[in-house]
């Protein structure tokens, strides 16, 4: 019969694993401010925009923050973004819940029309 320090430490593992995980995931492009909002479009082949939120109820403002920095950042802004999918109600439908920014650049894009030359 198993102690019961291992039946409790088997119990915190169902209960882990019954919790519900978030469904994040990282998502990379570039960020610029239209109509008060942080857009994020995405460098790939369609260039999904979203529409940058920060989480209710956290103490900290990584969007917010972002925003501010933006207006003195030479564009175009680099960024990886760790955030959860949320529908949102707008033009383009699309937002994500910042959990955080990583890897923030101004002057750098990942877009291929950016890298073709030009004419």
């Amino acid at each position: 019969m198993a102690s019961k320090p291992v039946l409790a430490a088997l119990c915190a593992v169902f209960v882990a694993a019954a919790a519900p995980a978030l469904a994040q995931d990282l998502y990379i492009g570039t960020v610029d401010v239209q109509k008060d909002q942080v857009i994020l479009t995405r460098c790939d082949l369609v260039q999904n925009r979203y529409v940058l939120r920060d989480r209710e109820g956290e103490a900290d403002k990584p969007v917010a923050k972002l925003r501010e920095r933006l207006k003195t950042l030479k564009a175009p802004v680099y960024v990886e973004v760790i955030g959860e999918y949320v529908e949102v109600q707008g033009e383009d439908g699309n937002g994500l819940e910042v959990i955080a920014l990583e890897n923030l650049k101004a002057g750098k894009s990942c877009h291929l029309t950016d890298a073709l030359p030009a004419g």
